[in-house]
Formats: structure tokens, C-alpha cells, sequence
């Protein structure tokens, strides 16, 4: 039989994996649908990993982490999201805002057009 303290170190892992798919299928602007869709999980389970009702096996962590684009480690770290802020900081991240400010709204529009033509791409593989 499992120690309380076993159950509660499960509990707090599973939200912190919930919450991180959570925050990563919305930072995509995903769906549950559509993340069900490319990872071939049900948006039932989806919603219950998410909310940290159902633990996640390492099949299932693969499949999401790929469809994230990131390691399957990125799921278990708490404050994912301010980790992820912290790429602002980023180098790229800087050169690429000081571009953006310099662009007329013409070309603003086309960049945007563009980035959106990629988000398609990226989704349908």
C-alpha cells in the first residue's frame, strides 16, 4: 500500500504535468480537439490530464512533448510558464522585437501572414 506522502507526491506531479500541458496546448492556441487530433488521444483524457485527475503514462508524455516541439522532461518542471517567459530575454527574442518595431503596418500585416502561414505548417505535421 502506498504512504500518504507517495500519494501526495503523485497528486502534486500530476497537476504540475497538467497544468504544463494546459499552458503549452493554449500557448499554441490549440484546442483539446485539435491536440487530441495530432497527439490521437481522446479529448476526454486530455481534459483529465490537464486537470490532473488522470496521471499520464510515458507513451502519452511523448506523444504531447512532440506535439510541443519540446522534451519530455520541459512537462515536469513547475512554473513552466515563467520558465517560458524567460526565453523574452532571449537574444533572439530581443533582436526580433527591435525589427518588429521598425516595420511599417504594411509590412507588420505580411509578417503576420506569414507567421500564421507557418503556425498551419507547423500544426499539420
Amino acid at each position: 500500500m502506498k504512504s500518504k506522502k507517495t500519494r501526495m507526491a503523485k497528486i502534486r506531479i500530476d497537476k504540475i504535468i497538467g497544468d504544463n500541458i494546459q499552458y503549452g496546448r493554449m500557448a499554441r492556441d490549440l484546442t483539446r480537439d485539435e491536440l487530441a487530433e495530432i497527439t490521437d488521444l481522446t479529448v476526454p483524457h486530455i481534459g483529465m490530464i490537464e486537470r490532473g485527475e488522470r496521471g499520464a503514462t510515458p507513451v502519452t508524455l511523448e506523444k504531447i512533448s512532440r506535439a510541443f516541439n519540446i522534451s519530455i522532461d520541459s512537462l515536469f518542471r513547475e512554473n513552466l510558464a515563467l520558465s517560458q517567459h524567460e526565453k523574452s530575454n532571449n537574444t533572439y527574442y530581443k533582436k526580433a522585437s527591435s525589427f518588429i518595431t521598425k516595420l511599417s503596418e504594411k509590412d507588420l500585416e505580411f509578417l503576420l501572414y506569414v507567421i500564421k502561414g507557418l503556425e498551419r505548417r507547423r500544426k499539420a505535421y
